[in-house]
C-alpha cells in the first residue's frame, strides 16, 4: 500500500512540475499584451481560488474554515508569498536566468532544513539526485555579466521560502485539510497578500488587453489550478525531499515548450542540463522500487 501511495504521489508531482512549466509559456504572451508579473499573480491566484471553491461547493461541501484551519493555511501562505515577491524583485537586479538558477536551489534547502529541524537523514541516492539536479540547473545558466549581490540574495532567499512552504505543507496541519478546500483558501490568501504588497509599494496597475486577460483566465483556471492541486496532493504522499527533487522537472518542460511552440533554440548546453535533471528524476523514481 505504501509503495502504491508513493508511486501515485510521484505521478502527481511530475504532473505538477509539467503544469508549472507551462506557466512561463503563457506568461510571455501575457506580458507582450500589457500584463506584468504582479497583476498576473493576483489574477492567477484569485481565479484559481474561485475555481477550487466552486468545485468544492458543487461537491456539496462547506467551504468555510475553522479557526485552526485558517491559521494553518495562513501560515502556509506566508513563505509562498515571500517566495513569489523575492523572486520577481530579484529580476530587477539580475537576469531571469541567474535568478531562476538560484531559486532552484530549493531542493538543497529542503534537505538541509529537514536535517536541521526534523533530524531526517538523507540517503546516498537522494544526494546523487541532488548533485545531478544542481549540475542540470547550473548548466542552464548563461553568464551575461549582470551580477548583483542583492539580487542574488533575493533569488536564493526565494528558494529558501519555497523550501519552507514545502516543509510546512508536508509536516504541518495544512496538509491534512481537504486538498480542494485548502487550495481555494490558499489561493485567495496569496491573491490578497500580493495585492496588499502591490498597493503599499505603488506597483498596482492593470493594463492587460483582451488577449492578455483571456490568456490569464485560461492559465489560472486550468493550468495553475491543475499545477497547484497536483502538488498539494503529491507532496504529502512522498515527503518534502522527493517533492522538491521531482519538482525540478518544471524548467525542463518550460524549455521544451519554448523550443516546440516558440521556436527557441536548444543548445548543447541546455540539452546536457535537461539530461542531468531527467537522470536525477529517473534515479529518484527507481529508489526503493527495486
Amino acid at each position: 500500500m505504501e509503495k502504491k501511495i508513493r508511486i501515485k504521489g510521484e505521478v502527481y508531482l511530475l504532473l505538477s512540475g509539467f503544469f508549472f512549466g507551462l506557466q512561463p509559456f503563457f506568461a510571455k504572451i501575457i506580458y507582450a499584451h500589457g500584463g506584468d508579473a504582479y497583476s498576473l499573480l493576483v489574477l492567477r491566484f484569485l481565479i484559481s481560488g474561485t475555481v477550487f471553491a466552486a468545485i468544492y461547493m458543487l461537491m456539496g461541501q462547506s467551504i468555510w474554515l475553522t479557526k485552526d484551519e485558517f491559521i494553518s493555511i495562513f501560515i502556509l501562505s506566508v513563505p509562498e508569498v515571500i517566495m513569489c515577491i523575492l523572486l520577481f524583485l530579484s529580476y530587477s537586479y539580475i537576469s531571469s536566468g541567474l535568478a531562476s538558477t538560484l531559486h532552484f536551489s530549493y531542493p538543497a534547502a529542503v534537505i538541509l532544513l529537514e536535517l536541521l529541524i526534523f533530524r531526517k537523514k538523507i540517503s546516498k541516492i537522494k544526494l546523487l539526485c541532488l548533485l545531478f539536479c544542481a549540475i542540470g540547473i547550473g548548466v542552464f545558466y548563461q553568464h551575461d555579466g549582470n551580477i548583483n549581490i542583492l539580487g542574488m540574495v533575493m533569488a536564493l532567499a526565494s528558494g529558501v521560502g519555497y523550501a519552507i512552504y514545502i516543509l510546512v505543507l508536508t509536516h504541518g496541519k495544512a496538509g491534512k485539510i481537504p486538498v480542494i478546500k485548502m487550495s481555494a483558501w490558499l489561493s485567495f490568501l496569496l491573491a490578497i497578500e500580493i495585492a496588499i504588497v502591490m498597493l503599499v509599494s505603488g506597483k498596482f496597475r492593470f493594463q492587460m488587453d483582451a488577449t492578455a486577460i483571456g490568456m490569464s483566465v485560461f492559465m489560472a483556471a486550468v493550468i495553475s489550478t491543475l499545477a497547484l492541486a497536483t502538488f498539494q496532493i503529491g507532496a504529502p504522499m512522498c515527503g518534502a525531499q522527493t517533492a522538491a527533487l521531482l519538482s525540478t522537472i518544471e524548467p525542463v518542460s518550460s524549455i521544451l515548450l519554448g523550443v516546440i511552440f516558440l521556436g527557441e533554440h536548444m543548445s548543447l548546453r541546455i540539452f546536457v542540463g535537461i539530461c542531468f535533471i531527467l537522470m536525477s528524476i529517473v534515479i529518484q523514481i527507481k529508489e526503493k522500487k527495486e
